[in-house]
């Protein structure tokens, strides 16, 4: 009587349970952050998750059921799509400061609906969801108010959004918000730092009044350079010369 049988079928389920406990420990680690679960709370903490409705097991984006924080959005060029697509909607990444869309594999089964658009300056959104990536934080946006589309029908807009924060296993929730809040924030918030002037002739105890301290000082003597999160003030002789 042959044993291969019996081999092969030992070997297949080694196989298959290899790959079963290798595949659940592939979201551990390829998304999740070691201190994940505790900052996932203190974000929610800081921006209350908006509830949206259920019709026919299915979600509905319109339908606030719950409303919770409301975000001011602060840079151009977040990728939305109407609320209730049922595909993926490509996700915006924001890293430094710069804004772009997901490309490549991620973005191939992206939606586009045709009614696609960028989220505006100032616009007003939810956040439904926050998930922490091992590099990212990733902030699911609605928007608040309904868009009338040219065929008669309102929606929302819903977008995904990606700050990229290397070495967020180390960070602390503070500061990790604190960069969240430069792409959105809470309108009070967003409201006074846009409201901050720098003018030419300011002296450097004035900038350092209207902006806080710089994240960095290049000092060349006569020539000091204020280098902040979104701009680099040039002083000539104490005075700001120029902003960039």
């Amino acid at each position: 009587m042959s044993i291969l049988p019996s081999i092969r079928s030992s070997s297949t389920s080694r196989i298959l349970l290899a790959t079963s406990v290798l595949w659940s420990a592939i979201p551990l680690l390829a998304f999740g952050a070691p201190n994940s679960k505790a900052l996932r709370e203190a974000l929610v903490a800081d921006y209350p998750l908006t509830k949206v409705g259920v019709v026919m097991f299915r979600t509905d984006y319109n339908r606030i059921t719950q409303p919770g924080a409301i975000l001011a959005v602060r840079v151009p060029g977040i990728y939305a799509d109407v609320a209730n697509t049922e595909d993926a909607i490509v996700n915006t990444n924001v890293a430094n400061g710069q804004v772009s869309q997901a490309t490549g594999f991620t973005a191939a089964f992206g939606s586009n609906t045709g009614k696609s658009r960028t989220l505006n300056p100032n616009e007003k959104v939810y956040v439904t969801d926050v998930l922490v990536k091992r590099d990212a934080v990733q902030l699911e946006l609605l928007t608040v108010d309904v868009t009338t589309l040219a065929d008669g029908q309102g929606t929302r807009y819903r977008a995904e959004l990606n700050v990229k924060l290397p070495g967020l296993d180390s960070m602390k929730p503070e500061d990790v918000k604190k960069t969240i809040d430069t792409v959105v924030a809470d309108p009070a918030v967003a409201s006074a730092v846009e409201s901050k002037t720098v003018k030419l002739g300011m002296s450097t105890d004035e900038v350092k009044k209207t902006l806080g301290n710089p994240d960095k000082i290049v000092d060349l003597g006569a020539k000091q350079v204020y280098i902040y999160k979104d701009m680099k003030i040039v002083f000539i002789d104490s005075k700001v010369s120029d902003v960039q």
